[in-house]
């Protein structure tokens, strides 16, 4: 009896660490993904376009769910071509500084952001780019507004890539995208992310977390899914990069939404690269690749500034 006994309160206690170690990786799950981070020191000292020379102006714009959010215009005078550069989770806009200033050297106007939840933007809850998208949606009104005749095209960093995506369905005047580590779907990231760092499979904790997350927002995981509205960004140009050795969001996610797009596509997959990790791989042949797509679909004539990049140049 005594040993029965004993062998239930090793049960008992195997199972109660179990699930606390279940509710310990769900609570730091939740707050990493969509808890913004609390306001640091070094918010206020990081570069900004000045420390370029750039020509650019600093602004504040509003969201259509009122969220107040801060933004640069890199400007060229005269030029419709347009650029505008989504950063990647808890992104804000210094993240992107240097591929905006030299995409704005290379002859484009660029528009750089900050998401909701961010240094310089009211404090609202990440939503893994659903409500994300209202913030591109501003933007994009913005540039229509300051930029007569603007021809746009979307650049994206991971989580930014799927704003892009799920931005750029439904608005058909934007023109180009390039999608730097986008994921495919939410649910399959979470449910292989944490399959990986646990040892347990993924989809254990994502029912939770789903929960959890429509309760607090009213949003639903599976809302960002940028597989589901691929049809809806035919026939306009993507062009895909992604880093081989992506440990975050695994190059099979870029593969994935390249083979199920119908309209003209690209693809460079950047060998020993992490996640998004392609443009420090080799910051020149990056800049080059991206004016280039950028000019080719955008209309900006190939000058000085634009080169046509050789095929032994591409890894």
């Amino acid at each position: 009896m005594l040993i029965h006994s004993s062998i239930l309160l090793v049960g008992i206690g195997v199972l109660a660490a179990l699930l606390a170690l279940l509710a310990g990786a769900w609570i730091y799950l939740y707050r990493y993904l969509f808890v913004p981070n609390a306001p640091a020191f070094l918010d206020d000292f990081m570069f900004i376009p000045w420390e370029f020379q750039a020509d650019y102006e600093e602004v504040e714009l509003l969201s259509a769910d009122g969220v107040h959010f801060g933004a640069w215009l890199f400007r060229q005078p005269g030029s419709p071509q347009t650029v505008i550069v989504s950063p990647g989770h808890k992104g804000q806009r210094q993240a992107v500084l240097g591929v905006c200033v030299a995409l704005w050297r290379k002859g484009f106007n660029v528009i750089a952001y900050s998401y909701r939840g961010m240094p310089g933007s009211d404090r609202r809850r990440v939503t893994m780019g659903i409500d994300e998208v209202n913030e591109l949606q501003a933007v994009l009104a913005f540039a229509r507004q300051r930029v007569k005749g603007a021809r746009i095209g979307l650049l994206g960093y991971s989580m930014g890539a799927v704003v892009s995506l799920l931005g750029g369905a439904g608005e058909p005047s934007i023109e180009a995208f390039v999608l730097d580590s986008p994921f495919s779907d939410l649910r399959s990231l979470l449910s292989e992310n944490l399959g990986r760092l646990l040892h347990l499979p993924g989809q254990i904790f994502i029912g939770p977390v789903d929960l959890w997350f429509r309760v607090r927002s009213g949003k639903r995981l599976e809302d960002s899914s940028p597989i589901k509205i691929l049809s809806a960004l035919e026939p306009r140009p993507l062009f895909f990069i992604h880093g081989g050795a992506d440990p975050v969001t695994g190059v099979h996610h870029s593969r994935l939404l390249y083979d199920r797009y119908r309209g003209p596509r690209e693809i460079w997959i950047v060998q020993g690269a992490p996640h998004t990790g392609a443009y420090f791989a080799d910051r020149e042949l990056y800049v080059e690749r991206i004016a280039a797509f950028f000019g080719r679909h955008l209309g900006l004539s190939r000058t000085h500034q634009l080169r046509l990049i050789e095929e032994d140049e591409v890894s």
